[in-house]
């Protein structure tokens, strides 16, 4: 299917079922906002003749027993056709599920990495109400295991099929508008100085990032139909862009806030992306993770310091400050709750292995602790 931002998009999902014709259906949704952003009407005209279970309410943060609910019901009237409606973490489940469950009723070994996902399993649609996480271009999900969360990724875990329609998002609340617009800016940004970065996902990235710099701060405090579109543009490219590269320290440090201290996922990102950025600037050859070179790395903070036409990388820093409390959010560390020495050192010590390699330039204890207890 197309994946271009179209306005009223949704009612195409008649055409594609038709097409497929599935006897069975497996539909994976959010709470009030299925019902509040237009999509649950399109979606049960179309399967109004198909037998349809449902999964609702999918939690913001998804956990083992989420997925272990959701397997069994996948088996026991095993779907031909899945559909996930909702933000992230209802496609994150959709796409971890429809890919488990026809193999196992446990998938705690696939959600720990014991076990490899295996290609297998119904087809999948990913219609996004949120303009942020990008999961319906990605393979990777992610779960809260044992209160930590955990990371899957599997080139099977991409759904075949998505429809973009912005007007499912004009439902969206400023607060949930600004947070999973952050994580569409900051998997931009991150997946442009990525070491895995590429020339097709630099252009989804770069594209994204200009979006999203353009279009956030209205979405949130004045939505138009324009800044919608943009923003589920933005989202979009993101994800395709960090299905290649990657994401980068940001969401290495990000996941500890919103596990320990309840901070939205693209709040948790953006607080120490102006940080990051400012670390990586400073690269040099001693420590450059990138095997394209440390003026590489240079070339491509130049080219986010002049998309977001900041004079240097402090002054970008700046910028990003003074964008996250312009859609009402707040910067800081303190200010969420990561506000003593023993806090922040915490926070240094979860950072994900995996994607603190992945970025640029190389960390150590002694850089980390000092980047975040730089940041007020």
């Amino acid at each position: 299917m197309s994946t271009s931002c179209t306005p009223g998009g949704i009612e195409t999902i008649t055409g594609l079922v038709d097409r497929l014709d599935p006897s069975s259906v497996l539909v994976f949704a959010g709470g009030r906002s299925y019902d509040e952003c237009g999509a649950a009407e399109a979606v049960g005209m179309a399967l109004r003749h198909r037998g349809v279970s449902t999964v609702r309410d999918v939690p913001a943060d998804p956990t083992v027993e989420d997925v272990r609910r959701a397997v069994e019901l996948f088996r026991s009237a095993p779907p031909e056709f899945v559909v996930a409606v909702g933000g992230g973490s209802v496609i994150d489940l959709a796409k971890a599920v429809r890919s488990i469950a026809p193999f196992t009723s446990d998938p705690m070994p696939f959600l720990t990495g014991e076990r490899a996902i295996e290609p297998g399993g119904p087809p999948l649609l990913a219609v996004p109400t949120t303009a942020g996480t990008g999961s319906e271009a990605t393979r990777y999900a992610v779960f809260t295991v044992d209160g930590e969360k955990r990371p899957i990724g599997h080139p099977a875990l991409v759904p075949e099929y998505v429809i973009l329609d912005p007007e499912l998002t004009y439902s969206l609340p400023p607060a949930v508008t600004a947070s999973t617009g952050l994580d569409a800016l900051a998997q931009a940004m991150e997946s442009m100085w990525s070491t895995r970065s590429t020339e097709a996902s630099y252009a989804d990235a770069r594209e994204a990032l200009r979006l999203a710099l353009d279009h956030l701060e209205i979405a949130v405090n004045r939505p138009d139909p324009p800044s919608r579109a943009a923003m589920c543009t933005a989202a979009h490219l993101s994800g395709r862009a960090i299905d290649v590269s990657a994401t980068t320290a940001p969401h290495a440090l990000s996941f500890h806030l919103t596990t320990r201290y309840g901070v939205p996922h693209g709040h948790a990102v953006a607080i120490t992306l102006g940080p990051v950025l400012e670390f990586n600037a400073a690269v040099s050859i001693d420590d450059c993770a990138d095997p394209r070179g440390p003026e590489h790395v240079r070339s491509v903070i130049d080219d986010v310091l002049s998309i977001m036409g900041a004079d240097g990388p402090s002054d970008a820093r700046r910028q990003l400050s003074e964008l996250i409390l312009s859609v009402g959010l707040d910067p800081g560390l303190d200010g969420v709750g990561v506000d003593t020495a023993e806090r922040r050192r915490e926070l240094a010590a979860s950072a994900s292995p995996v994607r603190l390699a992945t970025n640029p330039r190389r960390f150590d204890d002694d850089s980390l602790h000092a980047l975040i207890s730089a940041i007020d």
